[in-house]
């Protein structure tokens, strides 16, 4: 019989919030940034009620917190796959398996979100508006 794992409930909640999370920031990130953009892009000619810089500081400001809060479930769920992958032999055990799923999602999705965020805040939000015509 195998042993149980030693693994405390927080860092299965590291592991599945890097899982699922982590993805889930990302594409609520992608999608307002998208939507202020999109809509600030259209009303800019209809003397709309965001001027560029407030969506320039909204678009900032929601990037550091993803980014932030990103970064912390990856190392989360990085050390909780390192414990697992201490205490379980098998290479094709389950909890590891769906660990290192968890790890490896978190930390590609926040590199994700570092890159669209550099993105975001090198390029000119007012030069994004001709994608939108």
């Amino acid at each position: 019989m195998e042993k149980d794992l030693e693994l405390p409930r927080r860092g299965r909640t590291a592991i599945w919030l890097g899982l699922a999370g982590v993805p889930l920031i990302w594409l609520l990130h992608l999608a307002l940034c998208v939507t202020l953009v999109s809509n600030a892009c259209n009303d800019f000619e209809r003397n709309g009620a965001l001027t560029w810089p407030q969506v320039e500081r909204i678009v900032d400001g929601a990037s550091l917190v993803a980014m932030v809060a990103c970064a912390v479930m990856a190392v989360a769920a990085a050390r909780a796959w390192r414990i697992i992958a201490t205490q379980v032999q098998g290479k094709r055990d389950p909890a590891r398996f769906i660990a290192w799923c968890g790890a490896t999602a978190a930390v590609a999705f926040t590199v994700g979100l570092a890159f669209s965020s550099c993105l975001l805040i090198v390029v000119p939000i007012d030069r994004l508006c001709a994608t939108f015509h």
